[in-house]
């Protein structure tokens, strides 16, 4: 017979014992089904429509974070809109649409003049204005008047002098890269440089340039803003 001092001792033991037994089970168990539950939801996520959902989810947050972040620099044979070229012009009436510098400013008169006239300066256009109040213009031209507009920016004149020119494809288009310089003749003084981008299409050719307007002019940078430009250019 055991003493009660003993028998006590082992009862305690023995709860313990039990106490312990249950909290390893408990433990255990949902270790269990923490690894049932993600088999499970990784054999959802990968094989059915829910899975699917989540994946197009999961992808299109990422590829908004990716928008939220500056978009690299392009070269000129890119269509690619980088981050400072946040603003869009659309015109209509001739079917195209362009980027441009954010801090820039576009306006117009009539709706033909929509998406013509750009300058990082305020301006105003109206029926009288002159073609070059603004550093960069577009201008439209009529698919039978192409051939002779080609001529007349490709060869010199009383007003321009021929610096360079060459073919080259931006965005699959073709397109002619003329550099010139003023004359003297006209109204832009002698030495002032002139960048033309024709642009063709079978619709509507536009003619992307920038003229110098002041001494002061960063010449390289509205260089590289044209050929951001052209870039950018989408027919619709």
């Amino acid at each position: 017979m055991l003493y009660p001092e003993l028998r006590e001792s082992k009862l305690t033991l023995i709860n313990l014992t039990l106490l312990n037994l249950k909290k390893y089970l408990k433990v255990t168990s949902i270790l269990i089904f923490l690894v049932v539950y993600g088999l499970i939801f990784f054999i959802l996520g990968k094989n059915s429509d829910f899975g699917q959902i989540l994946r197009s989810k999961i992808e299109n947050k990422a590829a908004d974070n990716t928008i939220e972040q500056p978009l690299p620099g392009t070269d000129v044979q890119s269509g690619t809109v980088i981050s400072s070229f946040v603003k869009l012009c659309s015109n209509t009436l001739y079917g195209f649409e362009v980027a441009y510098p954010k801090d820039w400013f576009t306006t117009y008169d009539l709706e033909e003049q929509k998406c013509t006239f750009f300058a990082p300066f305020s301006f105003v256009v109206n029926s009288k204005t002159q073609n070059n109040i603004v550093p960069v213009r577009i201008e439209p031209v009529k698919i039978e008047d192409w051939l002779s507009t080609v001529k007349f920016y490709d060869n010199p004149n009383d007003f321009q002098s021929i610096l360079s020119s060459v073919s080259i494809v931006i965005d699959g288009r073709s397109v002619k890269k003329i550099r010139s310089v003023a004359t003297g003749a006209g109204t832009i003084p002698r030495g002032f440089e002139k960048l033309s981008f024709l642009i063709f299409d079978s619709q509507t050719p536009l003619v992307l340039y920038y003229q110098q307007l002041d001494a002061k002019d960063n010449v390289a940078n509205y260089e590289k803003i044209l050929g951001d430009m052209s870039s950018t250019l989408r027919y619709f």
